[in-house]
């Protein structure tokens, strides 16, 4: 913690680093920037030096010895690929010079500092408002304590709370008893975890919680709250619930603190003066919002920190234009040229998106698509407060590449418009019903499977429970996956996936003298609007519905959980717009 500013600085795990061969025996104070990182127990990346383990007396050989596919990856074999080994990632370490994190101290901060939404690695974890249990509801579950398995004996079930608290709950031809199951199950969950908040039993773990784990990595990451099997709350088989007092009956704690005690303790908690920061993802519960870390920024000019307060804007701008730009040349080089084949165009799409992801996908995330950005929104609790500056990126870097690319073909146009019309030059730009048989449903529905293909992929992509692929090949795999969607569907409609792919170029070639009559077709509202947007919740709800486990999707909310959302969001609606 720095003194002077209050402001807590970056963490650092850089240990000591050894001399260079060719130092002299007496610099022993020289710090060499080669680094080994290693990944301990609690998840967090540690680098030591090469040099110094050799001064342990260890020797390091040359050549990492040889070892075969199994033992690589200890028998876990995917179609998604090995994890990857130490050795590879410490061929992706960088040089660093000593003294450069001193200036730019952003740089050994972790990686994983805050959450990124981002189709370039799994996407985050988060705690989200419906999965913990509100104020009053905790209050109430005080007042009306229930015995641990309460719902299922009621139905005369047999059941160990201790198992039912770990999932293990077993199918039934009755769904009444599964359900009393998990509402057991939950309660427990959420008992202990607001008891671990009210006594202060987890912060000590806060600390590790805050380094996410890396897809490499496999391993389970140590959660804030997370109560090893030997301190999980544990009850004993075969206590009848005639035998246990009422005043025996609280989940909250062994102390079981009166209501206007808890009252008063959840009003701290849950009424910090640190949530007005600007800083903070509003989206995020209040009880986790502690664990969101300060970032530190190396921030050397004026630019600087307009840049660091708008950086994921532009980026995703930058991320945009370069995808489209590419996209459009692709097409209008193989129609001014009369001649190609049309799956050029489906690989250069594919390859932009690729490029556009490493650009920015550290950074923003690259959604490159409103479609995207609403849908990790919805399902994976992106922040809302971010969703229009990204709308606002997207669409204007999206109208300002049709621009550029109009401007870089401009000779080839023209001279291409003296023998032809100008449909084809259009449909470079723009997606449409490309040929007359091509109906309004059958385009619509178009549109709508191929952004269903795309989310569902993209959100299988980004689970790290599933069989995500190895660091940096999110990108390369994203692009393969437009590469194939274009091949399948570019040939009806152009296959946008994207509103602002095709109404920022729509918007563009209005201004330059084209027709009216591309919004005066209501394919415009239809196909890249509608048939996008439903397609995308479409698809994502069925990967969650199938496969997805983690609590933040709405799909794996209880019923009371959204409605009791549906109801705040509604309530906070009308006082904004003032109709209360």
């Amino acid at each position: 913690m720095d003194r002077e500013t209050g402001r807590p600085r970056a963490r650092s795990d850089v240990q000591p680093r050894s001399p260079a061969r060719n130092r002299a025996a007496n610099d022993a104070d020289y710090i060499s920037p080669l680094r080994v990182r290693t990944d301990d127990d609690s998840g967090i990346r540690r680098y030591s030096s090469v040099g110094s383990r050799r001064s342990n007396g260890s020797a390091i050989p040359s050549l990492a010895p040889r070892t075969t596919l199994a033992q690589r990856t200890q028998g876990k074999f995917t179609l998604a690929g090995p994890d990857a080994t130490p050795q590879l990632r410490l061929a992706q370490e960088p040089f660093v010079q000593p003294g450069y994190a001193d200036l730019n101290p952003s740089y050994e901060q972790a990686s994983n500092a805050r959450p990124v939404w981002s189709l370039a690695k799994p996407l985050p974890r988060v705690v989200r408002p419906s999965m913990v249990p509100t104020k009053e509801e905790l209050l109430q579950n005080l007042a009306n304590a229930q015995r641990p398995a309460e719902n299922s004996q009621k139905l005369g079930l047999e059941v160990d709370p201790n198992d039912l608290e770990q999932g293990r709950i077993d199918k039934s031809s009755d769904p009444r008893k599964m359900a009393a199951q998990v509402e057991d199950a939950r309660l427990q969950r959420e008992n202990n975890f607001m008891n671990k908040i009210l006594t202060g039993d987890g912060t000590s773990a806060r600390q590790t919680s805050r380094i996410s784990r890396t897809s490499s990595t496999r391993a389970r990451r140590p959660s804030a709250w997370d109560l090893p099997p030997d301190q999980l709350s544990t009850v004993q088989e075969g206590d009848h619930p005639s035998s246990h007092e009422p005043e025996e009956r609280s989940e909250l704690g062994d102390n079981e603190p009166e209501n206007e005690d808890l009252g008063a303790r959840l009003d701290d908690i849950l009424e910090l003066p640190e949530l007005e920061k600007a800083g903070y993802p509003e989206d995020l519960h209040p009880l986790v919002q502690e664990l969101v870390e300060d970032e530190v920024h190396n921030n050397h000019t004026t630019w600087s920190v307009i840049r660091t307060h708008h950086r994921e804007a532009l980026a995703e701008a930058l991320g945009v234009f370069i995808q489209l730009t590419m996209g459009f040349c692709a097409d209008l080089s193989v129609t001014v040229a009369n001649q190609g084949n049309p799956n050029t165009t489906a690989w250069a799409w594919g390859l932009a998106s690729m490029m556009a992801i490493y650009i920015s996908g550290g950074v923003s995330g690259a959604h490159l698509n409103p479609v995207v950005t609403l849908v990790l929104w919805f399902f994976r609790g992106f922040p809302k407060r971010k969703i229009p500056e990204y709308f606002a990126a997207q669409f204007l870097a999206a109208f300002v590449s049709g621009f550029v690319a109009y401007g870089l073909y401009y000779e080839s146009i023209q001279n291409y418009l003296l023998l032809n019309p100008d449909t084809a030059i259009i449909n470079s730009f723009v997606t449409n019903s490309r040929e007359s048989w091509v109906g309004s449903a059958t385009a619509f529905f178009n549109e709508f499977f191929a952004t269903a293909c795309l989310t569902v992929t993209v959100l299988a992509l980004g689970d790290d429970q599933n069989a995500p692929p190895g660091a940096g090949m999110n990108s390369l795999v994203i692009g393969l996956v437009i590469t194939c969607l274009n091949m399948c569907f570019a040939y009806q409609t152009g296959a946008a996936m994207n509103p602002s792919r095709d109404f920022g170029p729509r918007l563009a070639l209005l201004a330059v003298g084209y027709p009216s009559t591309m919004f005066t077709n209501p394919y415009w509202f239809y196909g890249p609007w509608a048939g996008t947007l439903t397609g995308g919740f479409l698809g994502a709800f069925l990967y969650d519905f199938f496969i997805f486990t983690g609590g933040e999707s709405p799909v794996n909310y209880p019923l009371e959980r959204i409605q009791r959302a549906v109801t705040k969001s509604w309530m906070k609606w009308k006082r904004r717009l003032k109709l209360e």
